[in-house]
């Protein structure tokens, strides 16, 4: 399925051990951009996809009510994975897709390691090659936290089928109503500022502290997670790690996030702590203002700490 579409791991191999590309010209959406015109207007021009799995029912019905109020640059639809064929190669579509990157990096002494790294790319159409391949643009990636077993799909089985699974079997701990809705909201920012930043990029608003300090910051219980590097497992780790955080915060499970911030509309700061591979992305969204005000990149770490958290004031 979806070999129509460009929905793959690739391999990027890096012979030294270095710091992120941050031009605009990096692979898999990683650089900076300050999109033409001509590139917006071709996204407004179309309906967004949003793609999902339908088996999950009332999941999604949360799901779509919080990304429609977030994604207002295009009109915005919701579909089975299962159709994105039909959407392929249509310029009246854009859509928003779970991809992958499988990177490779070999140091000098002969060692080397790989990354799997998963986001939802948000992609245009292009053209159609002679040989019937659809080639799309990527404008936005929104880096994704897989469980363990859905980290190492990218291992398993055939690259074209790697999305299928994801899609059928994958879980993701950022995959919720307001975590999508927060990064959704941020994406859709950016964009109608024709600007897509660094993935790298770290971010303090200049007015965090006091912006925090007179709200609560909300913090999904299932982004807590203590991984074992060595043997792969996982487990909740909730203790201790917000304990140098100056400001008040709550814990809350996705219901009752989706009760704060949907229902009684009264949530504004989200925590987010991404795992990608060995990569931690620490954010705080904004959804009053759908930005994020607070980010900060860590490369070759495995865990969130409670010096992470020390550090948004």
């Amino acid at each position: 399925m979806m070999k129509a579409l460009i929905l793959f791991i690739g391999v990027a191999v890096s012979f030294a051990a270095c710091a992120p590309n941050k031009s605009s010209r990096a692979p898999f959406m990683m650089g900076e951009e300050n999109f033409k015109d001509d590139a917006i207007a071709k996204l407004k021009a179309t309906k967004t996809v949003f793609f999902y799995q339908k088996e999950n029912g009332v999941a999604n019905d949360s799901l779509e009510k919080a990304i429609s109020e977030a994604w207002t640059l295009t009109p915005i639809i919701f579909d089975d994975f299962s159709n994105a064929n039909k959407y392929a190669g249509n310029p009246a579509y854009s859509y928003f897709v779970i991809e992958g990157v499988k990177t490779t990096v070999s140091r000098s002494n002969g060692f080397s390691y790989s990354n799997i790294h998963y986001y939802l790319a948000l992609n245009v159409f292009k053209e159609v090659t002679k040989k019937g391949k659809v080639v799309t643009d990527g404008l936005y990636r929104i880096e994704l936290f897989p469980n363990f077993e859905s980290m190492m799909m990218g291992d398993r089985g055939k690259k074209d089928e790697v999305i299928d699974n994801l899609y059928a079997k994958g879980q993701f701990y950022n995959w919720s109503p307001v975590s999508l809705k927060a990064c959704l909201a941020t994406s859709n920012t950016n964009l109608t500022n024709k600007n897509r930043p660094w993935l790298f990029q770290n971010i303090k608003d200049a007015n965090l502290s006091q912006l925090l300090s007179h709200d609560t910051l909300y913090v999904p219980k299932r982004l807590l997670i203590q991984y074992n590097s060595f043997t792969g497992k996982e487990k909740d780790k909730e203790e201790n790690v917000f304990g140098s955080y100056r400001y008040k915060y709550r814990l809350c499970t996705d219901a009752e996030l989706y009760q704060i911030f949907e229902v009684e509309k009264r949530g504004r700061f989200l925590f987010e702590y991404v795992k990608s591979s060995t990569d931690k992305f620490v954010t705080v969204y904004d959804l009053k203002e759908k930005k994020a005000v607070y980010r900060h990149y860590a490369p070759m770490s495995y865990n969130l700490k409670g010096k992470d958290v020390s550090f948004i004031r």
